[in-house]
Protein backbone atom coordinates (compact mmCIF):
# COMPACT_ATOMS: atom_id res chain seq x y z
CA UNK A 1 0.00 0.00 0.00
CA UNK A 2 1.01 3.92 -0.63
CA UNK A 3 2.69 5.21 2.59
CA UNK A 4 -0.28 8.10 2.89
CA UNK A 5 -2.81 4.83 2.84
CA UNK A 6 -0.60 3.44 5.56
CA UNK A 7 -0.75 6.53 7.35
CA UNK A 8 -4.14 6.68 7.98
CA UNK A 9 -4.67 3.62 9.13
CA UNK A 10 -1.94 4.18 11.84
CA UNK A 11 -3.69 7.37 12.75
CA UNK A 12 -6.93 5.47 13.30
CA UNK A 13 -4.91 2.96 15.17
CA UNK A 14 -3.30 5.54 17.59
CA UNK A 15 -7.10 6.77 18.16
CA UNK A 16 -8.58 3.23 19.24
CA UNK A 17 -5.41 2.56 21.15
CA UNK A 18 -5.59 5.27 23.38
CA UNK A 19 -9.41 4.87 23.99
CA UNK A 20 -8.86 1.56 24.38
CA UNK A 21 -5.27 1.80 26.71
CA UNK A 22 -7.54 -0.12 29.58
CA UNK A 23 -9.53 -2.49 27.28
CA UNK A 24 -9.29 -5.79 26.03
CA UNK A 25 -6.34 -6.42 23.67
CA UNK A 26 -8.12 -7.38 21.08
CA UNK A 27 -9.60 -3.15 21.28
CA UNK A 28 -5.67 -2.04 20.95
CA UNK A 29 -4.25 -3.08 17.44
CA UNK A 30 -0.72 -2.41 16.96
CA UNK A 31 0.80 -1.39 13.20
CA UNK A 32 4.15 -2.46 12.27
CA UNK A 33 4.87 -0.80 9.24
CA UNK A 34 7.32 -2.71 6.85
CA UNK A 35 8.99 -2.28 3.92
CA UNK A 36 12.14 -1.15 1.92
CA UNK A 37 15.39 0.99 3.10
CA UNK A 38 14.59 4.35 3.29
CA UNK A 39 10.79 4.29 2.26
CA UNK A 40 9.73 7.15 4.97
CA UNK A 41 8.36 4.85 7.81
CA UNK A 42 9.65 6.27 10.22
CA UNK A 43 9.08 9.92 8.82
CA UNK A 44 5.41 9.14 8.55
CA UNK A 45 5.03 8.36 12.22
CA UNK A 46 6.66 11.72 12.78
CA UNK A 47 5.27 13.42 10.84
CA UNK A 48 1.70 12.88 12.54
CA UNK A 49 3.27 13.31 15.64
CA UNK A 50 4.07 16.87 14.24
CA UNK A 51 0.55 17.36 12.60
CA UNK A 52 -1.45 16.14 16.19
CA UNK A 53 1.07 18.32 18.52
CA UNK A 54 2.04 14.74 19.65
CA UNK A 55 5.34 13.48 21.28
CA UNK A 56 7.55 10.37 19.24
CA UNK A 57 10.09 8.42 21.44
CA UNK A 58 11.71 6.21 18.81
CA UNK A 59 12.66 3.80 20.37
CA UNK A 60 16.12 1.63 18.62
CA UNK A 61 14.82 -2.08 19.51
CA UNK A 62 18.28 -3.82 17.92
CA UNK A 63 20.52 -1.15 19.65
CA UNK A 64 19.80 -2.49 23.37
CA UNK A 65 20.48 -5.70 24.96
CA UNK A 66 17.37 -7.42 26.63
CA UNK A 67 18.50 -6.47 29.94
CA UNK A 68 18.15 -2.94 29.19
CA UNK A 69 15.18 -2.79 26.96
CA UNK A 70 13.32 -4.51 29.68
CA UNK A 71 14.83 -3.48 33.18
CA UNK A 72 17.88 -4.88 35.15
CA UNK A 73 17.14 -6.85 38.03
CA UNK A 74 18.97 -5.05 41.30
CA UNK A 75 19.22 -5.20 45.20
CA UNK A 76 17.10 -2.52 46.45
CA UNK A 77 16.65 -2.75 50.37
CA UNK A 78 17.83 -6.56 50.38
CA UNK A 79 15.17 -7.34 47.41
CA UNK A 80 15.83 -8.39 44.18
CA UNK A 81 13.74 -5.84 42.19
CA UNK A 82 13.61 -4.62 38.26
CA UNK A 83 14.52 -0.84 37.65
CA UNK A 84 12.38 0.68 35.12
CA UNK A 85 13.89 1.25 32.44
CA UNK A 86 15.83 4.26 30.72
CA UNK A 87 13.37 4.66 27.64
CA UNK A 88 9.78 3.62 29.91
CA UNK A 89 10.93 6.17 31.86
CA UNK A 90 11.38 8.92 29.67
CA UNK A 91 8.25 8.23 27.40
CA UNK A 92 6.26 8.30 31.35
CA UNK A 93 7.83 11.79 32.01
CA UNK A 94 6.54 12.75 27.98
CA UNK A 95 3.30 11.39 28.77
CA UNK A 96 2.80 13.85 31.68
CA UNK A 97 3.43 16.94 29.80
CA UNK A 98 2.07 15.93 26.53
CA UNK A 99 -1.57 15.02 25.61
CA UNK A 100 -0.51 11.68 23.90
CA UNK A 101 3.12 10.57 22.99
CA UNK A 102 3.72 7.62 20.48
CA UNK A 103 6.15 4.97 21.39
CA UNK A 104 8.11 4.28 18.07
CA UNK A 105 9.40 0.94 18.42
CA UNK A 106 12.01 0.97 14.98
CA UNK A 107 14.00 -1.97 13.69
CA UNK A 108 11.62 -4.46 15.13
CA UNK A 109 12.93 -7.40 13.07
CA UNK A 110 16.67 -6.48 13.09
CA UNK A 111 16.67 -6.80 17.15
CA UNK A 112 17.91 -9.57 18.45
CA UNK A 113 14.93 -12.27 19.06
CA UNK A 114 15.30 -11.94 23.07
CA UNK A 115 14.58 -8.02 22.58
CA UNK A 116 11.50 -8.81 20.47
CA UNK A 117 10.24 -11.33 23.11
CA UNK A 118 10.33 -8.69 25.42
CA UNK A 119 8.79 -5.98 22.83
CA UNK A 120 5.76 -8.72 22.60
CA UNK A 121 4.70 -7.84 26.05
CA UNK A 122 4.98 -4.62 25.74
CA UNK A 123 2.83 -5.02 22.21
CA UNK A 124 -0.11 -6.98 23.90
CA UNK A 125 0.17 -6.17 28.33
CA UNK A 126 1.19 -2.45 27.51
CA UNK A 127 3.72 -3.00 30.61
CA UNK A 128 7.65 -4.07 31.17
CA UNK A 129 7.09 -6.56 34.26
CA UNK A 130 5.09 -4.23 36.98
CA UNK A 131 5.80 -1.45 34.94
CA UNK A 132 2.92 0.04 32.50
CA UNK A 133 2.93 2.45 29.62
CA UNK A 134 0.78 5.53 30.87
CA UNK A 135 -2.88 5.46 29.09
CA UNK A 136 -2.31 8.23 26.83
CA UNK A 137 0.57 6.20 24.98
CA UNK A 138 -0.24 4.90 21.73
CA UNK A 139 2.30 2.31 20.03
CA UNK A 140 3.35 1.89 16.38
CA UNK A 141 5.90 -0.43 14.85
CA UNK A 142 8.41 -0.25 11.85
CA UNK A 143 10.82 -2.51 9.96
CA UNK A 144 12.67 -3.91 6.79
CA UNK A 145 11.93 -6.96 4.89
CA UNK A 146 13.84 -10.03 4.65
CA UNK A 147 14.30 -9.94 1.42
CA UNK A 148 16.35 -6.63 1.76
CA UNK A 149 19.28 -8.29 3.61
CA UNK A 150 19.25 -5.73 6.41
CA UNK A 151 20.39 -7.47 9.04
CA UNK A 152 16.77 -9.24 10.26
CA UNK A 153 15.96 -11.94 12.24
CA UNK A 154 12.71 -14.28 12.17
CA UNK A 155 10.27 -13.02 14.16
CA UNK A 156 8.35 -14.89 16.78
CA UNK A 157 5.55 -16.73 16.01
CA UNK A 158 3.34 -14.91 18.91
CA UNK A 159 4.87 -11.49 18.31
CA UNK A 160 3.56 -11.67 14.81
CA UNK A 161 0.43 -12.85 15.56
CA UNK A 162 0.30 -9.20 17.81
CA UNK A 163 1.09 -7.11 15.15
CA UNK A 164 -1.09 -5.76 12.42
CA UNK A 165 1.82 -6.11 9.21
CA UNK A 166 1.45 -3.26 6.52
CA UNK A 167 3.00 -3.24 3.82
CA UNK A 168 4.39 -0.41 2.90
CA UNK A 169 5.79 1.26 -0.99
CA UNK A 170 7.14 4.31 -1.73
CA UNK A 171 4.15 7.29 -2.32
CA UNK A 172 5.09 10.34 -4.15
CA UNK A 173 2.37 12.94 -2.72
CA UNK A 174 3.26 11.72 0.82
CA UNK A 175 6.92 12.51 0.51
CA UNK A 176 6.65 15.37 -1.58
CA UNK A 177 4.64 16.89 0.98
CA UNK A 178 6.89 15.98 3.82
CA UNK A 179 9.80 17.28 1.63
CA UNK A 180 7.80 20.58 1.17
CA UNK A 181 7.05 20.92 4.79
CA UNK A 182 10.91 20.82 5.81
CA UNK A 183 12.25 22.83 3.58
CA UNK A 184 13.91 20.75 1.08
CA UNK A 185 15.52 22.19 -1.80
CA UNK A 186 13.38 22.32 -4.81
CA UNK A 187 15.86 20.72 -7.39
CA UNK A 188 14.90 17.37 -5.61
CA UNK A 189 11.27 17.61 -5.42
CA UNK A 190 11.17 19.20 -9.04
CA UNK A 191 13.12 16.49 -9.93
CA UNK A 192 10.95 13.90 -8.39
CA UNK A 193 7.71 15.08 -9.77
CA UNK A 194 9.34 14.77 -13.03
CA UNK A 195 10.93 11.62 -12.86
CA UNK A 196 8.61 9.48 -10.16
CA UNK A 197 10.05 6.10 -11.15
CA UNK A 198 13.14 7.55 -9.14
CA UNK A 199 11.66 8.09 -5.96
CA UNK A 200 12.49 4.92 -4.20
CA UNK A 201 14.48 1.76 -6.29
CA UNK A 202 15.92 -0.17 -3.82
CA UNK A 203 18.49 -2.32 -4.59
CA UNK A 204 20.16 -4.49 -1.80
CA UNK A 205 23.59 -5.50 -3.78
CA UNK A 206 24.55 -2.00 -4.69
CA UNK A 207 26.12 1.07 -2.40
CA UNK A 208 23.98 3.51 -2.91
CA UNK A 209 20.38 3.71 -4.96
CA UNK A 210 17.64 6.00 -4.89
CA UNK A 211 15.10 6.04 -1.79
CA UNK A 212 13.17 9.41 -0.41
CA UNK A 213 15.74 9.01 2.56
CA UNK A 214 18.81 9.52 0.23
CA UNK A 215 16.94 12.33 -1.77
CA UNK A 216 16.35 13.87 1.43
CA UNK A 217 20.02 14.09 2.13
CA UNK A 218 20.89 14.92 -1.25
CA UNK A 219 19.26 18.36 -0.29
CA UNK A 220 21.66 18.67 2.49
CA UNK A 221 24.82 17.89 -0.19
CA UNK A 222 23.49 20.94 -2.28
CA UNK A 223 23.73 22.92 0.17
CA UNK A 224 27.72 22.55 0.62
CA UNK A 225 28.68 24.41 -1.91
CA UNK A 226 30.53 21.86 -3.50
CA UNK A 227 32.30 22.14 -7.63
CA UNK A 228 30.29 20.53 -10.13
CA UNK A 229 32.44 17.65 -9.74
CA UNK A 230 32.78 17.05 -6.61
CA UNK A 231 28.84 17.92 -6.21
CA UNK A 232 27.93 15.13 -8.75
CA UNK A 233 30.23 12.57 -6.73
CA UNK A 234 28.66 13.27 -3.42
CA UNK A 235 24.83 12.97 -4.81
CA UNK A 236 26.41 9.84 -7.20
CA UNK A 237 27.26 8.23 -4.02
CA UNK A 238 23.60 8.88 -2.23
CA UNK A 239 21.44 7.36 -5.03
CA UNK A 240 23.75 5.89 -7.50
CA UNK A 241 25.05 7.00 -10.78
CA UNK A 242 22.15 6.66 -12.67
CA UNK A 243 19.63 8.33 -10.46
CA UNK A 244 22.43 11.15 -10.39
CA UNK A 245 23.28 11.63 -14.29
CA UNK A 246 19.24 12.03 -14.89
CA UNK A 247 19.18 14.10 -11.86
CA UNK A 248 22.35 16.09 -13.13
CA UNK A 249 20.59 16.32 -16.89
CA UNK A 250 17.50 18.20 -15.05
CA UNK A 251 19.55 20.43 -13.25
CA UNK A 252 20.76 21.93 -16.70
CA UNK A 253 17.69 21.39 -17.58
CA UNK A 254 16.17 24.20 -14.90
CA UNK A 255 19.05 26.85 -16.29
CA UNK A 256 17.06 27.54 -19.20
CA UNK A 257 13.64 28.12 -17.61
CA UNK A 258 12.40 31.97 -17.53
CA UNK A 259 13.20 34.13 -14.33
CA UNK A 260 10.70 33.39 -11.77
CA UNK A 261 10.76 37.05 -10.05
CA UNK A 262 10.06 38.08 -13.69
CA UNK A 263 7.18 35.21 -14.30
CA UNK A 264 5.62 36.96 -10.60
CA UNK A 265 6.08 40.44 -12.02
CA UNK A 266 4.65 40.23 -15.36
CA UNK A 267 2.30 37.05 -14.99
CA UNK A 268 0.36 37.99 -18.25
CA UNK A 269 3.51 38.31 -20.51
CA UNK A 270 5.96 36.35 -19.01
CA UNK A 271 7.44 33.30 -21.33
CA UNK A 272 5.93 30.05 -21.39
CA UNK A 273 8.26 26.69 -21.62
CA UNK A 274 7.15 24.02 -23.86
CA UNK A 275 9.80 21.79 -22.55
CA UNK A 276 8.13 19.17 -20.06
CA UNK A 277 11.24 19.31 -18.15
CA UNK A 278 11.46 22.54 -17.76
CA UNK A 279 7.68 23.31 -16.56
CA UNK A 280 8.18 20.58 -13.53
CA UNK A 281 11.14 22.84 -12.55
CA UNK A 282 9.16 25.78 -12.94
CA UNK A 283 6.23 24.42 -10.76
CA UNK A 284 8.67 23.33 -8.20
CA UNK A 285 10.51 26.93 -8.36
CA UNK A 286 7.40 29.10 -8.32
CA UNK A 287 5.76 26.57 -5.38
CA UNK A 288 8.70 27.32 -2.81
CA UNK A 289 8.59 31.10 -3.86
CA UNK A 290 4.50 31.52 -3.58
CA UNK A 291 3.50 33.58 -0.19
CA UNK A 292 0.10 35.37 0.39
CA UNK A 293 1.39 38.44 -1.01
CA UNK A 294 2.43 37.14 -5.18
CA UNK A 295 0.07 33.86 -4.84
CA UNK A 296 -2.67 35.88 -7.03
CA UNK A 297 0.25 36.84 -9.66
CA UNK A 298 1.67 33.14 -9.70
CA UNK A 299 -1.59 31.98 -10.19
CA UNK A 300 -2.40 34.14 -12.73
CA UNK A 301 0.54 33.14 -14.48
CA UNK A 302 0.18 29.07 -14.45
CA UNK A 303 -3.62 29.77 -15.56
CA UNK A 304 -1.76 30.47 -18.96
CA UNK A 305 -0.20 27.20 -18.79
CA UNK A 306 -1.99 24.18 -21.50
CA UNK A 307 -0.93 21.76 -18.89
CA UNK A 308 -2.88 22.40 -16.21
CA UNK A 309 -1.16 19.78 -13.86
CA UNK A 310 1.89 21.96 -13.56
CA UNK A 311 -0.62 24.45 -12.33
CA UNK A 312 -1.84 21.71 -9.49
CA UNK A 313 1.69 20.40 -8.85
CA UNK A 314 2.60 24.17 -8.51
CA UNK A 315 -0.17 25.04 -5.98
CA UNK A 316 -0.48 21.89 -3.99
CA UNK A 317 3.45 21.86 -3.22
CA UNK A 318 3.13 25.30 -1.77
CA UNK A 319 0.23 24.71 0.25
CA UNK A 320 2.07 21.96 2.10
CA UNK A 321 4.99 24.05 2.42
CA UNK A 322 3.08 27.13 4.08
CA UNK A 323 -0.51 25.88 5.03
CA UNK A 324 -1.36 29.73 5.98
CA UNK A 325 -1.49 30.01 2.14
CA UNK A 326 -5.05 28.02 2.39
CA UNK A 327 -5.88 31.01 3.50
CA UNK A 328 -5.08 33.24 0.57
CA UNK A 329 -7.68 34.55 -1.45
CA UNK A 330 -6.41 33.68 -4.68
CA UNK A 331 -5.84 30.13 -3.48
CA UNK A 332 -9.17 29.30 -2.29
CA UNK A 333 -10.62 30.91 -5.84
CA UNK A 334 -8.67 28.80 -7.97
CA UNK A 335 -8.99 25.55 -6.12
CA UNK A 336 -12.62 26.37 -6.11
CA UNK A 337 -12.77 27.09 -9.45
CA UNK A 338 -9.66 25.58 -12.08
CA UNK A 339 -8.18 23.18 -8.98
CA UNK A 340 -10.87 21.32 -7.66
CA UNK A 341 -11.00 18.96 -9.67
CA UNK A 342 -6.96 18.59 -10.25
CA UNK A 343 -5.58 18.95 -6.24
CA UNK A 344 -8.82 16.22 -5.58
Amino acid sequence: MKLSQAKNIVMASIDSQIQHANGRDAERVIPYLIGGAGLGKTSVVQQIAEEREHGCYILSLAQFDAAELAGIIALVDGEAKRIMPHWLAKITEMASKMEAVYLFGDELPQAPVSNQNVWAQVVNERRIGEFKLPDNVAIVAAGNRTSDRAGTNTMPTHLRDRLMFLECEADLETTIAYFMAHGVHEDVTGFLRSRPEFLHKFDRDANASPSPRSWDRVATILGWGLDAVCEAEAISGQVGRAACADFMGYRKLKATMPDLDKIISNPDSAEIPSDAMVLYALAAGLSHKMNKSNAGNIIKYLKRLDAQEFAAFTVKDAVNRDQTLKQSEAVRQWILSDGKQLIL
